[in-house]
């Protein structure tokens, strides 16, 4: 039966008031899915897309800087060449067709319905992601980004310009969150559960985070800090720790941790682990010997080794291995002592990765080296095992972005009070760098459980162990004869503790230059003037006219408008 045909027949005998009837009743139905009311749209919905487009955008950027920040291995081996323009486009678009076109089409529709709790979480996340495009772009488009057809060629604004706006964002979100008449959060928060106060008190920590970021530009940042330290509604606990939580499923769709999910395969690690930061965590402390009996706790959680020695090491599978320590010591000219003031080609004990700036081809070693462990990849505990890795083994995959944890809080407020003499309610910048310590070691001994894996009894730190680790920090900083060493412990500590987040390891190599001595490029001499931002993504610069000319890495710094730092103060 033709209904379309039969309804303008019926419709045609009906009353005039029938008709007027029928038409208010058949008005609530004409609501187009695709372009919902203000009233009716589905506030959550966004937020959810909002929240994880935010969490794909926080990967990307921290997979870049970590790659710089030596956390992650860098292939190189010139910064002009070791990233395209189209390296970054994935970010790029993340960022504004989805956090920023999302969040902006919801706040509107959240204030419609008095949802504030969900506004106030989508500044937060815009606030963060607009920052964080500066950061590793410089000048972006925002007051005259995603207008849609309004304005298809946004031209940027200044950093500092978009800085500020953040903080208003943020200023803005802190009043949402405080707003009486809210209506009751039903909503997916996929960080605080709908805390009101949690996300407060991680806005006001972003807040502290950009003032700091821009300490070295701006007269007036030490006030805003000493405020805001002073007021101390920061994030200071484990329980108020801001990170994205991963699953298990490997299908429909893949919610296991991006870095797990390329560790632990059952063809081998497809992925290479900075030799420097492992070599930091284990060795530098101890003479360049990895120490993973009584040196850092983190160690086992940190790292999962799948051999613990070198007899596969072969001129095929380890190209460089015949000229390592254990070889014939040939070490690039350039390169410092090795392995006390920095690793070449192998750590040692089985940590294996790629030095910085190793662009050199892929040999057959997934099945030898080191795989990211079960902090924060949710991968396997370091029992001494020696297995390869599978798809299944250790967390299966339920890491944590560590986007914000309250070790960082201390750390950053260690360098406030060295640096800029803020006074701290939790003491000096020596107790806040101890608390800064002990809050990461217990971060993470205390992972595994939340993953369901057990760590053999036998290798859990003992409370000596502990103690004994952050005493040698102490003795360290106590024996450091001017600010610029002791801040470089702090700084060190900081990336030691930021692993799994290369968002702010890339953001403190640039502000501090630290920790100092970073592994210089393996390949070649001179690589070229470090990257202090990235290329325009070929997304931009190719189909806005409006776009500023393209950067010059390698042979410009390009620095971000807080970076005052000179052009070569970073290898």
């Amino acid at each position: 039966m033709n209904y379309k045909k039969i309804l303008p027949a019926i419709l045609g005998i009906l009353s005039i008031a029938g008709i007027s009837s029928c038409k208010k009743q058949f008005d609530k139905l004409l609501i187009n899915p695709n372009y919902p009311s203000a009233s009716t749209a589905d506030v959550d919905l966004y937020l959810n897309e909002v929240q994880l487009d935010f969490n794909s955008f926080w990967t990307s950027a921290g997979d870049y800087g970590g790659q710089l920040s030596r956390q992650q291995h860098w292939n190189g081996p010139f910064y002009r060449n070791g990233y395209t323009p189209s390296s970054f486009d994935f970010q790029w678009t993340i960022a504004y067709t989805g956090v920023l076109t999302n969040a902006n089409a919801m706040i509107p529709l959240a204030q419609s319905q008095r949802k504030y709790v969900q506004s106030g979480i989508a500044r937060v996340l815009k606030a963060y992601t607009v920052a964080t495009l500066v950061d590793n772009f410089g000048d972006v488009p925002y007051s005259e980004a995603v207008l849609g057809n309004d304005n298809v060629i946004p031209k940027v604004d200044g950093g500092a310009s978009v800085y500020a706006a953040a903080q208003s964002l943020l200023d803005s979100a802190i009043d949402d969150f405080a707003k009486p008449n809210s209506a009751p959060f039903v909503g997916n928060d996929l960080f605080y559960g709908g805390s009101k106060a949690k996300w407060t008190t991680f806005a006001k920590t972003l807040k502290l985070k950009l003032y700091m970021q821009t300490r070295l530009v701006d007269a007036s940042a030490k006030a805003k800090i000493q405020a805001l330290i002073t007021e101390n509604d920061l994030v200071n606990t484990a329980a108020q720790d801001f990170v994205f939580r991963y699953g298990t499923s490997v299908t429909a769709p893949d919610a296991r941790h991006t870095h797990y999910a390329s560790n632990y395969t059952n063809n081998g690690n497809g992925e290479y682990l900075s030799n420097y930061f492992m070599w930091l965590v284990t060795a530098q402390k101890y003479g360049g010997i990895p120490n993973n009996t009584t040196g850092d706790p983190r160690v086992r959680y940190y790292f999962y080794r799948q051999v613990g020695n070198y007899n596969w090491a072969t001129s095929s599978t380890c190209p460089c291995f015949a000229k390592s320590q254990f070889g014939s010591s040939s070490f690039p000219s350039w390169y410092p002592s090795v392995p006390d003031v920095s690793p070449y080609c192998t750590v040692g004990k089985g940590y294996h990765g790629r030095d910085h700036g190793d662009n050199s081809g892929a040999p057959p070693d997934g099945n030898y080296t080191t795989a990211m462990g079960v902090y924060p990849v949710g991968g396997q505990f370091d029992a001494g095992q020696f297995k390869q890795v599978t798809s299944t083994m250790g967390g299966q995959g339920a890491g944590i972005n560590p986007i914000w944890l309250s070790s960082y809080t201390s750390f950053l407020e260690a360098e406030a009070a060295l640096v800029l003499g803020v006074s701290v309610p939790a003491g000096t910048p020596r107790a806040l760098l101890s608390a800064g310590v002990n809050s990461s070691i217990s971060k993470v001994m205390a992972f595994p459980a939340t993953v369901n894996v057990t760590p053999d009894p036998a290798l859990v730190p003992s409370g000596t162990q502990i103690t004994d680790y952050v005493a040698k920090v102490l003795s360290n900083y106590d024996t450091a004869s001017t600010d610029l060493s002791r801040l470089n412990i702090i700084m060190s500590e900081y990336y030691i503790a930021l692993w799994g987040n290369g968002v702010e390891s890339y953001n403190n190599l640039r502000r501090t230059g630290m920790p100092l001595g970073a592994q210089l490029a393996v390949a070649v001499p001179n690589p070229g003037l470090f990257m202090r931002s990235f290329f325009y993504p070929s997304v931009f610069v190719n189909r806005n006219s409006s776009a500023p000319p393209q950067k010059d890495p390698g042979n410009v710094a390009n620095k971000v408008f807080w970076d005052n730092n000179p052009d070569n103060f970073i290898k």
